[in-house]
C-alpha cells in the first residue's frame, strides 16, 4: 500500500469508525459533511484511497464502501471470558476451573466488563425446552441474587458441591430449581447459592 497523506488517513479512519458504529458504510455526502469539503472533493479522496488499495467501492451503489486496507479494517473489540469447566443442566456437577481455556466474545454482546462474566460448558438435557442443549457454552453474568423465573447457575448445599443451571423459583423457606424438561422433576432446597444468571449461549452446530 502506497503512503497515505494525513487527510487520507483521517478519511480512512472515519470510514472504518463509521462502519463499526453503524454496520453500514458512510455515503459520499456523509464524508463531505464530516470534513466540511465538497462532494467532489470527497469523491476525489475516495478514488485516491481506492487506488492505494485502502478501500473498495461499487459504482452506482450508495454506501458501497468496503475497507480492505488492514491498518484501517474495522475490528470489533473482543473481551476474553474464562471457561471454568462444565455446568450440569441435569444434576449438580463439580465445576473444575480451567483458566487455560478462554473465549473471545464481542464487547457489544456484553453489558459490562469482562470481570463480571464467566463461561461454562453445558452437560445434560434438563433445559432443552428452553433451547439449552448438551455441549452449549453458557455465558454467565456474575451475581448473587436473581428474580423469579431467571435461569441461574447455582450450587446446592454443602453435600452437593457442584453447579447446576435451572429456572429460579424462590418460595417460603425454600427454593425450587426448575428444569425445562417435562421428564425431569425440580430440585427443592433450603440451601441455594446463586453464582450468576444466564446471559447468552454459544452453540457449535458441527
Amino acid at each position: 500500500m502506497r503512503e497515505l497523506t494525513d487527510r487520507q488517513k483521517a478519511i480512512a479512519t472515519f470510514i472504518s469508525s463509521y462502519i463499526k458504529e453503524n454496520n453500514y458504510a458512510p455515503s459520499v455526502r456523509d464524508i463531505a459533511d464530516h470534513f466540511q469539503f465538497s462532494v467532489k472533493a470527497a469523491h476525489d479522496h475516495l478514488k485516491a484511497l481506492e487506488a492505494k488499495q485502502v478501500i473498495k467501492t461499487t459504482g452506482g451503489i450508495s454506501r458501497s464502501i468496503e475497507v480492505i486496507g488492514e491498518e484501517f479494517f474495522p475490528r470489533e473489540e473482543l473481551i476474553q471470558i474464562p471457561v471454568l469447566g462444565s455446568i450440569a443442566a441435569g444434576a449438580p456437577l463439580m465445576s473444575e476451573e480451567n483458566t487455560d481455556f478462554m473465549l473471545n466474545i464481542p464487547a457489544t454482546m456484553l453489558r459490562t466488563t469482562k470481570n463480571t462474566y464467566f463461561a461454562l460448558k453445558i452437560r445434560g438435557e434438563s433445559m432443552i425446552e428452553d433451547g439449552i442443549y448438551d455441549g452449549d457454552i453458557a455465558i454467565i453474568r456474575k451475581c448473587d441474587v436473581a428474580e423469579r423465573g431467571d435461569i441461574v447457575a447455582a450450587s446446592i448445599g454443602d453435600d452437593q458441591p457442584g453447579i447446576t443451571l435451572k429456572g429460579y423459583y424462590p418460595g417460603k423457606g425454600s427454593v425450587e430449581l426448575r428444569p425445562a424438561n417435562a421428564s425431569m422433576g425440580p430440585i427443592i432446597t433450603r440451601s441455594c447459592k446463586i453464582h450468576g444468571k444466564l446471559h447468552l449461549l454459544i452453540r457449535n452446530y458441527q
